[in-house]
């Protein structure tokens, strides 16, 4: 049976709720992804070291396994493989493939378990079906990624200080943390975990969670921030262009450094418009409140909507 219609049927049953269903269609998508890229390949890279300066492509795509990816005092790219309680290295098991060409390094997890794997997990609240482990990578300080696509179903996921054009991090369950990251594009998703992005320098940061929390630091020049029913936490910098969030019912905090200078739109059904004296709030018959201003910059934007969440616009 295809699995999204079996989700289907089992959130139709009450068996589970949607925001469960949403996390195992994400889960199932990862999974499938991961075996159709493994199925027809051979193992080639042996996971030791590899020395370059620049990487076109990298790719790791998980089920279960934790992984940090940071910027380091070493001459050349290192990858190591640990106990996820005891820190201590281990070897590399069977079902975790490694792969190099030229200019890409590429790290799967390809596991024999299947769908009904990721259900039992989803639903025993975390009791891990799966052998796992920490997968640590270490990246020369003159690295730059050109494209980075790094994703877990349910293992959690940090990068720190790394270098970047276009990078994306994403877990269903897992927490994603990223910290000190320069990069052109940087994505950040998770269906039920939290994303902090903190200390970021960016042009262009997309961040996304269903139930989970988002929490934004650093300097963007355009920011968007979507949740269903977690809230959203941004601080950012003078050089902020653009930014726009939308939340069904969490909240929504947005602080900048000259929030006077911003035109600002913020709507809400049923909730609260806090814009702290830099806008007035209208309300209409129905009760829905609306702040709309558009005569303070040709480029600058702040964008913010809600059903029945609140929103907070400050000084930070």
């Amino acid at each position: 049976m295809n699995s999204k219609l079996e989700i289907l049927k089992m959130i139709e049953a009450g068996k589970i709720t949607v925001e469960e269903g949403l996390e195992l269609i994400e889960a199932a998508e990862q999974a499938e992804l991961i075996e159709s890229e493994t199925r027809d390949d051979e193992e080639r890279y042996s996971f030791e070291e590899t020395a370059r300066e620049e990487l076109k492509n990298f790719d790791i795509a998980l089920v279960s396994c934790k992984l940090n990816i940071e910027r380091s005092n070493v001459d050349d790219i290192i990858i190591e493989l640990m106990d996820p309680k005891t820190r201590e290295l281990v070897e590399k098991p069977d079902w975790l493939q490694f792969y190099e060409e030229e200019n890409y390094i590429a790290i799967k997890e390809k596991r024999s378990g299947g769908f009904g794997d990721l259900i039992d997990f989803f639903k025993d609240n975390g009791e891990n079906p799966f052998k796992s482990v920490f997968i640590n990578v270490k990246l020369p300080m003159g690295t730059v990624v050109d494209q980075g696509k790094f994703s877990s179903v349910s293992g959690s996921i940090s990068a720190i200080g790394i270098n970047g054009i276009d990078l994306t991090f994403k877990s269903v369950s897992g927490k994603v943390y990223l910290t000190g990251i320069k990069a052109q594009i940087l994505q950040g998703k998770s269906t039920s975990g939290t994303v902090i992005s903190e200390d970021i320098k960016c042009a262009k940061g997309q961040y996304k969670s269903t139930s989970g929390r988002l929490k934004v630091t650093g300097h963007h020049i355009s920011v968007v921030g979507k949740t269903v029913s977690g809230s959203i936490e941004f601080d950012g910098g003078d050089e902020l262009k653009t930014a726009e969030f939308s939340t069904v019912s969490g909240k929504i905090d947005i602080k900048v450094e000259t929030p006077e200078l911003y035109n600002l739109t913020m709507d809400s059904m049923s909730g609260t418009l806090d814009p702290s004296g830099f806008a007035v709030v209208d309300k209409d018959i129905s009760g829905k409140r609306r702040v709309n201003v558009v005569n303070r910059s040709e480029e600058r934007w702040v964008k913010a909507t809600t059903v029945s969440g609140k929103i907070l616009y400050d000084k930070k």
